[in-house]
């Protein structure tokens, strides 16, 4: 060993500044390129061989030899990056299925809302029919079939049924091609 490696792992077991710059100067720009290959980008590269470095500083580690701290710094900076791609691809893949989990819900909420809407301007349509053809629109949009109603209304079902096709025959021009979109959002009208 020389005096140069006794500098240097005097300085760095005793947390000297001054061997610590020496250091730093001989080390840094290696593992810099050495973090740069793994993870491609030199920004985040040096943050993390000065992160290396710092925990270094910090820490109790003692080297008993200059070949003993090499392969340390080098193994720490190797660890840094492993870890910083990990760290990237899971946010990645949280991002990326956040987002399809987002566009899954705003197309639900979008659809939600599109029903809404047109279940609000159906019951206006409805409301603005003749007082029995209203009766029996809202029978049947309860889930009533014909004869129920014409047995509730005490009406033939032939009443029932004309009364059903003006009924729809109106929302059909009112509503124009959003019964279209109704019928496709599963809403059964006709």
């Amino acid at each position: 060993m020389d005096v140069f490696d006794d500098i240097i792992l005097q300085g760095v077991n005793e947390k000297d500044g001054v061997a610590w710059k020496i250091v730093f100067t001989q080390y840094y720009s290696a593992l810099c390129s050495y973090v740069n290959r793994i993870i491609y980008d030199e920004m985040v590269a040096e943050d993390l061989v000065q992160n290396v470095m710092l925990n270094i500083w910090k820490g109790k580690t003692r080297f008993e030899t200059v070949k003993d701290f090499t392969y340390y710094i080098y193994r720490a900076a190797y660890n840094q990056a492993m870890m910083h791609l990990r760290h990237e691809k899971t946010r990645s893949l949280y991002e990326s299925g956040y987002a399809a989990e987002q566009d899954e819900m705003d197309d639900e909420a979008f659809a939600l809302s599109v029903r809404e809407e047109l279940i609000r301007r159906m019951y206006i349509y409805i409301s603005e029919m003749p007082e029995e053809r209203q009766r029996v629109m809202m029978m049947t949009m309860n889930g009533m079939k014909g004869p129920e109603i014409a047995s509730e209304l005490g009406v033939s079902i032939n009443t029932v049924k004309t009364h059903k096709a003006r009924g729809y025959q109106t929302l059909r021009e009112k509503m124009g091609h959003a019964v279209w979109l109704y019928l496709l959002l599963g809403l059964d009208i006709m």
